[in-house]
């Protein structure tokens, strides 16, 4: 819909809050339709601006769960936050899993998304529905400290009893697992065992991150540790490459 129909509609009393007319569960408010289109429209945001004139609500959620800040957070738009935040959007809202829009931020490693959602008091420490806070998703030593000058807690575990090094290390984030263990209390808890006895190096064994073993290595995990079912972290490796398994061996 162009600018121009939009506008005429708006208008003539069209509600600036409807859904769109796609099926059931899956409509979206015109709000968040705007942003949809306009992030692949070179953001232009002009019908975005037009539908906040008109008092759409920058709060309303479509039925898929997303909101307009979250989508502005997951495509890295500084310029659509701000509008919104001028709008009143609520920066901890959370989506059907719990999500907030700063979760989705640091996922997407936006270090500027980021620091914008935390001076608009975003919560550093605000859980997902599996129990995990943004820091769980950072991927850049930038993002992390933003995070931890933000008083982001290292200390927290998951539902699964899992750190934020357990997931940096499962996903391969070299550059994340080498500032989390520069922290003197993720060095001391390198060896931290989850649900299933799984700690850091274990994950990373699975996964075959042969950087992120090394660097766990190198400040001291236990390659010989055992998870509940009784494999170790080169058990695991030599099920996904086998030089992998043998350069932990040589370490032992």
């Amino acid at each position: 819909m162009s600018k121009p129909s939009l506008a005429k509609l708006l208008k003539h009393g069209i509600d600036p809050n409807a859904l769109s007319f796609e099926d059931a569960g899956e409509r979206r408010t015109l709000l968040c339709l705007a942003i949809e289109e306009a992030v692949k429209l070179d953001n232009d945001l002009a019908k975005v601006d037009l539908l906040l004139e008109s008092r759409a609500d920058p709060n309303r959620r479509s039925e898929t769960g997303s909101f307009p800040l979250m989508l502005a957070a997951r495509h890295s738009n500084v310029k659509l936050a701000r509008k919104l935040f001028q709008a009143k959007a609520e920066v901890n809202q959370q989506d059907t899993k719990l999500v907030t829009s700063l979760h989705t931020a640091v996922h997407q490693d936006s270090a500027q998304m980021v620091q914008l959602l935390l001076m608009h008091k975003a919560n550093v420490n605000v859980q997902d529905q599996v129990g995990q806070s943004p820091v769980f998703f950072a991927a850049s030593t930038t993002v992390i400290a933003v995070l931890l000058d933000a008083k982001a807690d290292l200390h927290h575990l998951n539902k699964k009893g899992q750190s934020a090094l357990h997931l940096a290390a499962h996903n391969g984030r070299h550059e994340a697992v080498v500032y989390l263990t520069d922290h003197e209390f993720l060095q001391e808890s390198v060896d931290l065992q989850d649900e299933r006895g799984r700690s850091p190096l274990h994950l990373a064994a699975a996964q075959g991150h042969q950087r992120v073993v090394s660097r766990l290595m190198d400040v001291g995990a236990n390659p010989k540790l055992k998870m509940h079912n009784g494999q170790t972290p080169m058990t695991l490796a030599d099920k996904k490459d086998t030089d992998l398994a043998l350069y932990i061996y040589t370490r032992m």
